[in-house]
């Protein structure tokens, strides 16, 4: 917009920066607007860290702006790249956050702060042979100043009226997400503290928090992604600045630091070794946030899996009740979950049948793949209690119209590969529902195998006993083989045997009995537990459960006939 020489004022003979609009007389109105706020907004401000307004006028129809001269260059040239000391980082950045108050104190938002518009003034002669470019001197050895008033904000005027809403103005890497958005009327003071929170990531990290191949996904990761802990990129960064950090970087203003004073207190307290303000959101605090940016309200946990947790939510303005399923993050890459996708809905395409839950929605929350489903009020089979112990016939009927879906199933090609009781809801009327199919079922299973497909014994003790007492043993030799129907018959057997027994087949005080009981196989006879259960009964759970897959029933029709 503008172009700034060195110059000298005759009336002083002190050098200045002098600053004209790019094409003077030519120049669009709106440039010539920008050019006026930037020169009122500045010529607000009296603090050592903003630089100062010597004159405004205009020679031949070109508007100027004199300003004091800062010649150690600007903070992107001194950073290049590279992180700096956590200390030196939270200093620097407190100095810039006590002069945007100050400027917040003028009622003017910045809402270009970047390093860029971070000049360096050498505090002494040595910092001047290292000024410039180069990054050789410590940040300390210079003083920071503001500079480039002219996309700022007036919270006392109109000043800024030609920006129109749904105009996104500003630098994309440390632009807030209200900003990205084009919303103008909810750019504010949290507005600049989010882009001190950026300028702060990148002296940490050694880049900006977001930073894409083009400027509209930059945009995109700026309203959709969080940015990456800069611990993970930098393992010397402290967790409590760490925290202030990602406290600036909050993508709600609500949930950023009140004031930029608020945040210079924060750094103050970190330098000093006391105890921070900002807290860490928790993992259930962080994931209730990244589900409302998509929509949903988490209004209760409904169970948890291995490596997942299922949620109650409303979803949209008619607050629809819907199940959301949220896994650990790191459980698979975004590559990997996009795979899985791409075969679910292939192979699920021709399935239809009342008796299977179908998949609203899947998507991907900062490293969290998440799936949304209808939502079935009665709950599962696993949240019946071993109290509730159902009629033989009643128990005997569940299962056999469990058969009945699994088999539709292996009609179409294809394997549930996940029964058990947790995954099999009841609609109003008793009858079972099967969820969490190929698109999410087992996926867990994934991180116990080790090189070579074999299991990591490490990995799978790792897990609650509850995660493997439902595993098909032969899933414990080879975690990521594709499940055959016989896993599934397999699953019928576990549930049969935890109607009848109440309680389940196999699982010990600790993970590694658990398994040990699985791989052992024959587990007590239902009968043993329930004396109502009659010996033919026995048999056909036995057979469900043999340990050998090609010695169990061949297909699901086998399974219902038995029972019925």
């Amino acid at each position: 917009m503008g172009v700034v020489y060195k110059a000298r004022q005759h009336a002083t003979g002190k050098l200045v920066a002098l600053k004209f609009v790019r094409d003077g007389g030519l120049a669009r109105p709106e440039e010539r607007a920008r050019f006026r706020i930037e020169a009122e907004a500045a010529a607000r401000m009296r603090h050592e860290h903003i630089v100062q307004i010597v004159e405004v006028g205009e020679h031949g129809g070109w508007p100027f702006l004199a300003m004091e001269l800062v010649e150690g260059g600007g903070l992107d040239a001194w950073l290049a790249a590279h992180p700096r000391p956590a200390e030196q980082a939270a200093g620097f950045l407190q100095t810039l956050a006590q002069a945007v108050e100050h400027a917040h104190q003028q009622q003017v938002v910045h809402r270009d702060l970047k390093p860029a518009n971070i000049l360096l003034a050498p505090r002494d002669l040595a910092a001047r042979t290292t000024s410039g470019a180069s990054s050789e001197a410590p940040l300390s050895h210079f003083v920071p100043k503001i500079a480039d008033f002219g996309l700022a904000k007036r919270l006392d005027s109109d000043s800024t009226a030609w920006t129109q809403a749904g105009a996104v103005l500003g630098t994309a890497s440390y632009m807030a997400p209200e900003q990205a958005a084009g919303d103008s009327a909810a750019i504010g003071p949290a507005t600049d503290v989010y882009a001190l929170g950026a300028i702060l990531y990148e002296l940490l990290a050694g880049r900006p928090p977001f930073q894409a191949a083009t400027w509209p996904q930059t945009i995109e990761l700026v309203l959709r992604e969080e940015p990456t802990a800069p611990a993970k990129l930098h393992a010397d960064v402290p967790a409590e600045l760490q925290t202030i950090c990602l406290r600036c970087l909050e993508k709600s203003p609500r949930e950023r630091y009140a004031s930029a004073q608020a945040l210079a207190d924060d750094l103050d307290r970190f330098l000093s070794g006391s105890a921070i303000v900002a807290q860490a959101p928790s993992e259930s605090q962080r994931v209730a946030r990244l589900t409302e940016r998509q929509g949903y309200e988490i209004v209760a946990e409904l169970g948890r899996g291995p490596r997942s947790i299922v949620y109650r939510a409303l979803h949209g303005p008619l607050r629809q009740p819907v199940a959301l399923k949220v896994f650990e993050p790191g459980l698979c890459s975004r590559e990997q979950w996009d795979e899985r996708l791409r075969a679910a809905a292939q192979a699920t395409a021709a399935l239809e049948h009342p008796q299977l839950v179908p998949v609203q929605q899947t998507g991907w929350l900062d490293g969290r793949p998440f799936v949304v489903s209808e939502h079935v009020a009665q709950g599962s089979l696993s949240k019946l209690s071993p109290e509730a112990e159902l009629p033989l016939n009643a128990a005997i009927e569940l299962a056999a119209k469990l058969a009945d879906v699994v088999g539709y199933l292996h009609r179409q090609g294809e394997v549930h590969g996940n029964l058990k009781p947790s995954n099999v809801l009841l609609s109003a009327d008793g009858i079972p529902r099967l969820t969490d199919r190929r698109l999410t079922g087992g996926l867990f299973l994934r991180e116990l195998a080790a090189k070579g497909g074999a299991v990591d014994a490490a990995a799978l003790e790792a897990l609650p006993p509850q995660a493997v007492s439902y595993l098909a043993p032969e899933f414990l030799a080879d975690p990521t083989a594709a499940p055959r129907p016989n896993v599934d018959i397999y699953g019928l057997g576990l549930i049969l045997y935890e109607l009848l027994a109440g309680r389940p087949a196999f699982l010990a005080d600790t993970t590694r009995e658990t398994l040990d009981l699985v791989r052992e196989g024959w587990p007590p006879l239902p009968s043993s537990f329930n004396p109502r259960v009659p010996p033919r009964l026995d048999r056909v759970v036995r057979r469900c459960l043999d340990p050998d897959p090609w010695r169990r029933y061949a297909r699901a029709f086998a399974v219902g006939k038995a029972l019925r």
